[in-house]
């Protein structure tokens, strides 16, 4: 019997991050008591059906910077109160105040790292912080390394990698090809996601005569970077193939009624929306960043193309869109192999081998 367990995700906003770590608390609290540490006026805490219908223990905090001394306090309360064992912290920023909270607690602490790391941690300052880690987690092999190469990792810790899981629906229905060509992205409006080039990849299509729409799902994080994309297509030729969606519930409607994921997004770790475009069959053209190679070496029918270069994103954009057919029916095996690979039993039984 595993010992009780805390997911801390203290992040404020909706990312992928915040979602893996709601979906991982969901995923553990069927097999040990599972408590959810998350920061007040969170979208995690926000958003009441992340944890409806799942034994769940969630508890607020509230804190101003990430060395903070209420910070500590509470987290250490609530650690101590319940009894819990075992901890799964998704972030870094906080790590000065966790290492404090958990000081002489004997907790097992583990860290689940999903996005690209630059700066190096390594100092002595942070060599103390990350002293108390048990487990490094990486949600990709790229992940993994890039743990290794930029933070402190104590003689006593080990680094390893889980794919994520997903919900996958098991039947689906291969949307025939109906001579309009339809292409998503999924993703937070945020610079880096890369709405604005697969916007400008997309000219290829138009200057071929190529029928086609692309809907954008999330919502708005950035208005800025949404102002300059508005500006951008109110001189475009193609604006009224272009739809923003927004934040929806309905994002395997969309998948389901898609042909290409294209995510021409920087600094991803093995990212849910690829696995759930994968699920559904689709032909995902990403740039071949970070994990991305990995899906290839896993089997997948995807097209990579150099980050940044919107020339050769076209291009490949034509060529998948001149081939349709075909390639979507080479994509058609994208399914069952994530049903296998990204299983959600699979992911629970890796993290419960790490718990106390």
């Amino acid at each position: 019997m595993k010992q009780k367990t805390a997911i801390i995700c203290l992040s404020r906003v909706n990312g992928g991050m915040e979602l893996a770590s709601v979906k991982l608390a969901r995923l553990l609290s069927t097999e040990v008591e599972t408590h959810f540490i998350a920061r007040d006026n969170s979208y995690i805490i926000n958003k009441e059906e992340h944890f409806t219908n799942y034994k769940i223990d969630v508890h607020e905090v509230n804190f101003s910077s990430n060395l903070s001394l209420s910070l500590i306090k509470n987290v250490r309360e609530i650690i101590i109160k319940n009894h819990i064992k075992n901890i799964i912290f998704l972030g870094a920023s906080e790590m000065k105040s966790l290492y404090f909270a958990t000081l002489g607690l004997n907790i097992n602490f583990i860290i689940r790292q999903g996005s690209k790391k630059t700066t190096s941690k390594k100092d002595i300052f942070h060599k103390l912080f990350y002293s108390n880690v048990n487990y490094f987690v990486g949600n990709c092999e790229y992940m993994k390394r890039n743990i290794i190469d930029i933070l402190p990792i104590p003689k006593k810790a080990k680094v390893t990698r889980i794919y994520s899981s997903l919900n996958l629906e098991k039947k689906i229905s291969f949307k025939n090809y109906n001579n309009v060509l339809n292409l998503i992205h999924i993703g937070r409006i945020h610079p880096g996601k890369g709405q604005l080039e697969a916007i400008k990849s997309c000219e290829v299509l138009h200057e071929n005569n190529i029928n086609f729409k692309i809907k954008f799902l999330g919502d708005i994080q950035d208005k800025n970077y949404y102002d300059m994309i508005t500006k951008f297509l109110e001189k475009s030729k193609y604006k009224s193939n272009i739809e923003f969606v927004g934040y929806t519930k309905e994002v395997k409607k969309y998948l389901q009624e898609s042909d290409i994921f294209l995510f021409p997004s920087l600094g991803e770790g093995m990212s849910n929306a690829i696995i759930e475009s994968l699920g559904f069959g689709l032909i995902p053209i990403i740039y071949n960043d970070t994990s991305s190679p990995e899906f290839k070496d896993l089997g997948f029918h995807i097209h990579l193309t150099t980050k940044n270069n919107i020339e050769e994103l076209k291009e490949i954009i034509l060529n998948v869109s001149k081939n349709i057919k075909e390639e979507k029916e080479q994509a058609k095996s994208n399914h069952e192999k994530a049903l296998e690979v990204f299983a959600l039993k699979r992911e629970q039984k890796e993290y419960l081998k790490l718990l106390i």
